[in-house]
């Protein structure tokens, strides 16, 4: 291929050789619907392919973790209450999932069989761009939330996929940490929100709002699709082309997500729930964050993984040892939140007293001075660049899935995809700058100023008691100023029969097939 062809809509923008991942990176844009495509042609029997929107949430009512679910309910071309569980009956797939991220969703799945190949696509790309969620309010109901009432005398509860799921990770503290951090330090753009959804807000979400945001970003001028390993090209594109990309027109889309300036520091309490049962002494966790990198700046960003390796892996490590040798805490840990537009890190302290912020604050602060002045353990530095190389050359699979994971990284924010696949040379360019106070300086850029946002996520024993009522009371209230109940009822039961319903032969039947010849 060379730069300007076009192929079955799809013209070559660039084509640049990887020589980490001994690939070319052929980069393409399908001229009508304006989706990006991005053909990774390496030797590799196991090919893979994803498609990913930008979605960035406006608030915490978790539409796209709930349009996740969703899409995967059945579509126009496979009308099938589960597809995908009827395609791992008789598919060959390796790998077949979607995710949810702060700021995008994506659809991958992988296989070794080429006819496999264009038959997942087939299914994954009528799912997105076709899902049956427009005809069947029921998906919604059951994927993301209802009112389970089916009497007038029975007292309503909320039932859903994806509230239920929330609720589960709404229990666990570090959850609520990294959702308060988020919204202090994001004030001007998504990641102040939860794309999962909190649970308070999930039940503030219409099915009309779902179907609203569906249409605005599962667009294919919004999506980026990956493809990776050995497979027939043509075949493929004609697929993406004829059958879904040439029926829709390029949209102006523009997804930019704002640069989030520095905030002024906070400290922000939040409770946790514990069981009734457990002590709340020395259970309190304080967590420091802020704004560290930028998705282009790899390097520092390799450079924060080893330093959240050595500054805390073991309790002789130097910050955690500081903090255990004055009984500020029982555990340290130090973590970079890496793969969204501006990485941050976040330094906790576990299992502390509220009383101790002062005294915890400072110990790092000087501990973090004296590790900058006096120079960190380069020999620790060194050892830990050496196992971080080793794991990046060496092959996991899916392969095909963490290329486009990684080239996703930077591609989301119109940066390089490349940027992230071929970095084996700065590895050798961190061990050069360990003696050059490079690593120190990462450091003090985090650590020495104590004008980082704090959270401090106290115990509660009362707290999912409470949570209980409140919803209850929520429910109460509802049901008070619901003018048709009965209509509510008559959707509950219509939900009671769809999910009794199994698929007819005929619907079962419009799912591909390999055959014999094809396996």
């Amino acid at each position: 291929m060379n730069i300007n062809d076009l192929l079955h809509g799809f013209r070559v923008l660039s084509i640049q050789e990887c020589r980490d991942t001994g690939g070319v990176l052929i980069r393409m844009e399908h001229e009508k619907s304006g989706a990006q495509c991005i053909y990774h042609d390496r030797k590799d029997v196991n090919k893979t392919f994803a498609i990913t929107f930008k979605t960035l949430p406006s608030d915490n009512t978790g539409v796209f973790h709930i349009l996740e679910h969703s899409v995967l309910n059945g579509s126009r071309k496979y009308p099938v209450r589960e597809p995908f569980v009827e395609l791992l009956k008789g598919s060959l797939q390796t790998f077949l999932n979607a995710f949810t991220y702060p700021d995008k969703t994506m659809y991958p799945v992988s296989t070794r069989n080429d006819q496999d190949f264009l038959n997942l696509i087939s299914v994954y790309m009528d799912a997105v761009l076709h899902p049956a969620i427009y005809e069947n309010p029921n998906i919604f109901y059951q994927e993301g939330w209802h009112h389970e009432i089916r009497s007038a005398e029975q007292e309503p509860v909320y039932k859903g996929v994806v509230l239920n799921e929330m609720k589960g990770a709404y229990s666990s503290v570090d959850e609520g940490i990294v959702n308060t951090l988020n919204h202090i330090m994001f004030p001007d753009n998504c990641y102040q929100y939860e794309s999962g959804g909190n649970p308070e807000e999930i039940t503030d979400l219409t099915y009309e709002k779902f179907l609203e945001t569906h249409q605005k970003y599962y667009h294919p001028s919004n999506a980026r699709i990956w493809l990776d390993g050995t497979m027939d090209l043509d075949r493929v594109l004609k697929l993406l082309d004829e059958e879904y990309l040439c029926e829709y027109d390029r949209q102006n889309t523009d997804f930019t997500i704002a640069m989030q300036k520095e905030v002024a520091p906070e400290v922000k309490t939040f409770e946790y729930e514990l069981g009734s049962d457990e002590d709340e002494k020395n259970r309190t966790q304080i967590a420091f964050g802020r704004i560290v990198s930028t998705f282009d700046q790899r390097k520092k960003n390799m450079a924060w993984s080893v330093l959240s390796a050595i500054l805390v892996a073991s309790n002789e490590s130097p910050l955690k040892k500081a903090i255990l040798e004055k009984d500020l805490g029982q555990d340290v840990e130090l973590e970079l939140f890496d793969g969204i537009q501006q990485p941050w890190a976040v330094l906790c302290v576990r299992n502390t007293e509220q009383k101790k912020l002062d005294e915890v604050r400072n110990t790092i602060v000087s501990s973090a001075r004296d590790l900058v002045e006096n120079g960190l353990d380069h020999d620790q530095i060194i050892a830990c660049l050496n196992q971080m190389e080793f794991k990046y050359r060496e092959r996991h699979e899916p392969a095909g899935l963490m290329y486009g994971q990684r080239a996703m990284d930077t591609w989301l924010y119109d940066g390089d995809p490349m940027q992230n696949l071929n970095i084996g040379h700065l590895f050798d360019e961190l061990r050069r700058d360990v003696s050059s106070h490079y690593f120190e300086d990462v450091l003090a850029e985090f650590l020495l100023q104590d004008d980082f946002v704090t959270v401090v996520a106290l115990p509660s024993r009362t707290l999912g008691e409470r949570r209980v009522e409140k919803e209850k009371e929520k429910l109460r209230a509802w049901k008070e100023n619901e003018p048709d109940l009965s209509a509510v009822i008559e959707k509950n039961l219509a939900l009671d029969a769809w999910q009794k319903q199994g698929d007819t032969a005929e619907q079962l039947a419009t799912l591909p097939h390999l055959s014999l010849s094809d396996v």
